[in-house]
Parts: structure tokens; C-alpha cells; sequence
């Protein structure tokens, strides 16, 4: 029986999140300790803070790209 596909709502903005005129991407992180979380990365390159800690992709600051 053919149906329909329900409306989905608002589409929230697509924000880029740049680091040097480079788009971060997100991705897993597992920490040592087996916590994870979802870190940001360049080239396939996870960011680290100067501590070694991965920085998480909500705390990367985002800019709009036009």
C-alpha cells in the first residue's frame, strides 16, 4: 500500500567550522580511558589542544561560508 513521507520540518543552517581557511570535519574520538567523543578533523587529522586533549566540535568556533 503506497503511503506518503510526513513533512520533517525546519531545516536548521549548515555552519562550517574553519581553522585556518580549512574545513574541520567531524569525527569519533576515543580517548584512552574509552570515552568518546565527537572531535574535529583536518585532512584526517584530529585537532588536539596544546595539552594533547582532542577538542571537542562544539567548541570549534563556526564561521558561515557564502
Amino acid at each position: 500500500m503506497a503511503g506518503f513521507k510526513a513533512t520533517r520540518g525546519q531545516r536548521s543552517h549548515n555552519w562550517k567550522r574553519m581553522l585556518n581557511g580549512v574545513e574541520i570535519k567531524p569525527c569519533l574520538y576515543c580517548g584512552k580511558n574509552g570515552k568518546q567523543l565527537m572531535a574535529g578533523s583536518v585532512d584526517g587529522e584530529i585537532v588536539f589542544d596544546t595539552d594533547g586533549n582532542a577538542i571537542p566540535f562544539r567548541s570549534i568556533q563556526h564561521t558561515s561560508i557564502e
